[in-house]
């Protein structure tokens, strides 16, 4: 599907956007909105005192995809004594999210100014949840953020119950605040305007009805409870599973609400949690999206967070719980786009090329052999990962190597890579203990043309330190010559070709062949005998390499 294609909708959008959205809605349907959870309750964003030097500016993940096309519209009330060049950042992190929402109702922001508790950047949360009619693509019983709820229904479904769709408060006793919009912020610094796209994030609905108690170890979920009607959950929860793919709400017989078992859950002891929406798992290329979930819990951080391990020095960190000084992302990334659809949010032209990019990856090779070598020395290999000319957007992944003995040089490494452009990745070899070493290379990315991940097999063989010649048992043993050829594999550990002879010798001590006599290199190799002429016996076989000698035993039954 070409580009134009895929923006259709939206330019359409732009002229109908009213009649359209109307015509989804059936006047008989019942909305119910209600309060908000607190929004202290949700998100407390705090710094941590590591500077990362980690820059993600909008263009940098959109690429040629990056559009200056509005879908949506914020407007700002500031309350409190607000510096001129923290109003200019607070609009510029809204004029991203414009371009990445789709709403013909504009989204109203109430933004404090004012001093919070400690550390804590900010805080923000909707006004407002709402249901959302089915006609107009909402879930049964399940709330939504208001702003989301009017997006959906193109019907400003506030009313007079509120004048804001989200509340945002921002610390103004913090000293380390950068108000620049470049994305350049200095060591030691906090961006502005990266913290101010995660506290909107969490207005427009990045939130869950699970929460725990730490002290009692329970946890509960759903909002709105009232004496005829039980709680619901928001939309955030339904993808939501453990690590064995149990749903955490709506799955009483598994998980009771509230529960000691939903706490365990929550808190990642049953493998972890998971957001599993089909958009969003595709964003991050294949992969169920692990959610921030800490035992024990975290009370504003827990659940309604991507997972700091996972995310961390990506492109998709924005929703990350804590935010590390001289570091600014200047994107919501593919994987909050993705989620937002699995929401239902009507997403904006530059969430969809996140999510729908074209890139094209090619990989080199699909194994790296190391060869034989030994304990504690080093060996290098390097592949090459390219984006095709026909690409039209930047390959973005991440990659990661599996294996003891095996490591990518600088660790886990998250990429992009422009179209017709490469990057070369080196894998270190440093084997640790005698054996044969296996792994794998596992290469996430958001290409079109190949599944992610891309593996690349990795082998690599070690011998005890300063040997340079192993010899293996011969097989089969015993073996019957009429039946069998002889084998006998070996390794050599030499750095240039060296001499190799291999005997046979019988329980005397007499040389009964010569099997193999030459210059051989670094490698494994496998030697074969025809013995069909000899007796049978037990006899020896040895191998010299240069100064270097080994013998084993065999027998042979006829």
């Amino acid at each position: 599907m070409t580009k134009l294609l895929r923006l259709l909708p939206f330019l359409l959008f732009l002229f109908l956007a009213s009649s359209s959205v109307h015509a989804q809605v059936d006047s008989s349907d019942e909305v119910i909105t209600r309060p908000a959870p607190n929004m202290k309750d949700i998100c407390e964003f705090d710094p941590t005192d590591r500077s990362s030097f980690h820059f993600v500016r909008h263009e940098d993940v959109a690429g040629k995809a990056a559009s200056a096309i509005p879908t949506s519209t914020f407007t700002v009330d500031y309350e409190g004594d607000w510096p001129a060049e923290a109003i200019d950042a607070f609009e510029h992190a809204l004029r991203i999210w414009e371009t990445h929402l789709q709403s013909p109702v504009p989204i109203a922001i109430n933004a404090s100014w004012e001093e919070l508790e400690g550390l804590t950047l900010g805080s923000a949360g909707p006004t407002l949840i709402s249901t959302v009619p089915q006609s107009a693509g909402g879930e049964p019983e399940t709330w939504y953020a208001i702003a989301q709820a009017s997006a959906m229904t193109g019907v400003d479904q506030k009313g007079t119950d509120a004048d804001h769709d989200i509340n945002v408060t921002m610390n103004s006793d913090f000293d380390d605040w950068y108000f620049g919009t470049d994305g350049n912020t200095p060591q030691g610094l906090i961006d502005f305007v990266t913290v101010v796209l995660h506290e909107v994030g969490h207005g427009i609905g990045f939130i869950g009805s699970v929460s725990g108690d730490e002290d009692e170890e329970i946890a509960s979920w759903g909002f709105g409870e009232t004496g005829d009607r039980p709680p619901w959950p928001i939309v955030y929860d339904l993808p939501v599973e453990d690590g064995d793919q149990n749903m955490l709400v709506n799955n009483e017989a598994i998980y009771p609400n509230p529960s000691s078992s939903l706490y365990e859950a929550a808190t990642g002891q049953r493998n972890g949690v998971f957001f599993l929406g089909e958009s969003a798992t595709q964003a991050n290329f294949g992969t169920a999206v692990r959610l921030f979930a800490p035992d024990p819990w975290e009370g504003g951080s827990s659940y309604s967070h991507v997972d700091e391990a996972d995310f961390t020095g990506t492109e998709n960190e924005l929703m990350r719980p804590r935010i590390n000084r001289a570091n600014s992302v200047h994107t919501p990334g593919p994987v909050v786009c993705g989620m937002l659809d699995d929401w239902g949010w009507p997403i904006g032209i530059d969430c969809l090329e996140l999510i729908g990019v074209e890139a094209r990856i090619v990989v080199d090779t699909d194994e790296l052999d190391f060869g034989v070598s030994n304990v504690g020395s080093t060996r290098e290999l390097t592949f090459t990962i390219e984006n095709r000319e026909d690409a039209e957007d930047p390959l973005r992944g991440r990659v990661e190597v599996e294996g003891n003995a095996f490591s990518v040089i600088g660790g886990g490494r998250s990429y992009s890579i422009d179209p017709g452009r490469t990057e070369d990745f080196t894998v270190r070899y440093r084997p640790e203990n005698p054996t044969e070493h296996s792994g794998e290379v596992r290469i996430t990315h958001n290409g079109d043309n190949e599944a992610s991940p891309v593996l690349i097999d990795l082998e690599g063989r070690a011998l005890e330190q300063d040997k340079i010649v192993e010899l293996e048992q011969s097989y089969p043993n015993p073996i019957n010559p009429n039946e069998d050829v002889l084998q006998i594999p070996y390794a050599l550990a030499v750095e240039e070709p060296t001499h190799v002879s291999l005997e046979l010798f019988n329980s005397a001590g007499q040389r009964v062949a010569q099997i193999f006599e030459g210059e051989q290199g670094e490698g494994e190799y496998v030697e074969a005998y025809n013995a069909r002429e000899l007796a049978s016996g037990v006899y020896l076989y040895r191998i010299i390499v240069g100064n270097a000698m080994e013998t084993r035993k065999l027998t042979i039954i006829k």
